[in-house]
């Protein structure tokens, strides 16, 4: 009964998050676009941001909570799933060339993706404020950069709804947002409790693939549509996203302390998952770039189980 009662839990605070992100990012596009705020900039930063807030409305949750492994697990888990599946399934449907802007932002990924990791398990403090605001800094200097010099063919419809009905949405939305992430985090502890293991597991396998669904629609919708440079701008877009942002956010709510299974295992998989994408996209990313993403996610999730069963 508790775990058929932490999975309906789970899968009842995922659905309320991918609808509470889809009422709010949609309410703030609409300002945006009403304020003559570019549409090209909107769709590159807050597409992106959209498919990610309910990974960081969770670790927040996760963190006021007292659950450093849920919410570390879940970025952890959501970047080694938007690579080895969200933008392995792209490249199985559409052949993805190489592009001056994807390459460039790739390696700023890799970059900020070992700056995390070097803050979580190099200096062996975890993710304390100073490292935090780093983190941040870092990830506004980039969005500030993107605003600048940035242009993206997508954009987010929005219709033509008053300011009063965007603005409703906005609220609306962060108010489902926040009891989904509120029933989502409960529910993963008891399922780690029921089956006795650390909640980073649940975090990095059931949480992790459920708060990155909205990645992998919006890639696999993308692919099949021939926009190539959505598919993989929205998985570079993420996957920053996380890396930098909801770790800033959420340590500076509470220092994050880094358990030996994510300092030891996961975090160097998930850098080097993302090494091998980057240097994956310097050629034409086809069938064979997806499979071998794959199989590097493979691995990423045996290493993950491996813990648990050995």
């Amino acid at each position: 009964m508790h775990v058929w009662m932490g999975l309906l839990g789970m899968f009842f605070g995922l659905a309320l998050l991918i609808w509470g992100s889809n009422l709010l990012i949609d309410g703030a596009a609409g300002l945006a676009k009403k304020k003559g705020i570019s549409g090209h900039v909107i769709g590159l930063t807050l597409v992106a941001t959209a498919t990610s807030l309910p990974e960081l409305a969770t670790a927040v949750s996760a963190t006021i909570s007292g659950s450093n492994g849920i919410a570390l697990g879940n970025v952890v888990g959501s970047n080694a799933f938007n690579l080895g599946l969200v933008l392995a399934i792209g490249a199985l449907i559409l052949p993805i060339l190489p592009d001056r802007a994807a390459m460039r932002d790739g390696m700023i990924v890799l970059g900020a993706t070992g700056l995390f990791s070097v803050f979580a398990v190099i200096t062996n403090r975890g993710i304390g404020r100073i490292e935090a605001s780093i983190l941040l800094l870092i990830y506004i200097g980039y969005v500030i950069y993107l605003f600048r010099s940035t242009k993206f063919s997508g954009e987010v419809e929005v219709g033509d709804k008053k300011t009063t009905s965007l603005i409703i949405m906005l609220l609306f939305g962060s108010i489902i947002l926040f009891f989904g992430s509120v029933i989502l985090v409960p529910s993963a502890e008891r399922l780690a409790g029921v089956w006795g293991v650390e909640n980073s597991i649940i975090a990095v396998t059931l949480i992790a693939a459920g708060t990155s669904l909205p990645e992998l629609l919006a890639g696999v919708t993308a692919a099949i549509k021939g926009h190539e440079g959505i598919a993989v701008g929205n998985v570079l877009g993420s996957n920053l996203f996380n890396i930098l942002l909801i770790p800033g956010v959420v340590a500076l709510i509470h220092p994050l302390a880094i358990s030996p299974l994510l300092g030891e295992g996961l975090i160097p998989a998930m850098l080097l998952l993302t090494a091998l994408a980057v240097a994956l996209s310097y050629r034409k990313m086809g069938k064979r770039s997806g499979i071998m993403l794959m199989i590097g996610f493979t691995l990423f999730m045996l290493l993950t189980l491996g813990s648990v069963i050995f």
